[in-house]
């Protein structure tokens, strides 16, 4: 199955990135705009997660976060990858933070325990917006990037394992510990 392990946006973000998204829906064009029921930061993609695998990985991911204290997510500018006229994805990116990495790396070592390749690219947390297509309109994209995204501050107390079948479905929830003081930053 394809499925990846992810943040999801909470409030009080999840209505304005839904907003900023419908918004950008009407003033950029020729973009697939992502489903707003399920925006997130993806911490690793599955690109084939065998159903026999299925219980390991829920088992090392779910030990590997059980001490592990939410993390305050500050959503900040608008992006693509790759930056330029070639862009494959749109974003929303989100400020980097010791807390954050931390537990990016903790799910990326539970998943490579498992036997599962990662990513070789550094993990940079972003919210994927939309994909471009053949008659995506880039000057009125560059345009959005002048304008501040305005999406406040959440905490991402909970990864989720969502599957991918025509939609996100979540498979399995693991909670993370409330914030502390000290995985505020």
């Amino acid at each position: 199955m394809r499925a990846f392990l992810a943040l999801p946006v909470r409030p009080p973000a999840d209505l304005p990135v839904a907003a900023l998204v419908d918004g950008l829906r009407a003033r950029v064009a020729g973009v697939r705009w992502v489903s707003t029921a399920t925006t997130h930061v993806t911490l690793h993609f599955f690109a084939d997660l065998p159903t026999e695998r299925l219980a390991s990985v829920v088992g090392a991911v779910g030990e590997s976060l059980s001490d592990q204290p939410a993390a305050v997510l500050r959503p900040r500018e608008l992006g693509s990858f790759p930056a330029g006229r070639r862009a494959r994805v749109l974003w929303l990116g989100v400020e980097d933070s010791a807390a954050l990495n931390l537990l990016a790396a903790r799910v990326r070592s539970a998943v490579s325990s498992c036997g599962f390749a990662l990513e070789e690219r550094p993990f940079r947390a972003h919210v994927t917006l939309g994909r471009p297509g053949p008659r995506f309109d880039r000057a009125a994209w560059l345009s959005e990037l002048e304008r501040p995204a305005g999406i406040p501050e959440f905490i991402a107390d909970r990864v989720v394992l969502y599957e991918s079948r025509g939609g996100h479905h979540e498979r399995e929830v693991f909670a993370l510990a409330a914030p502390s003081r000290a995985a505020v930053p």
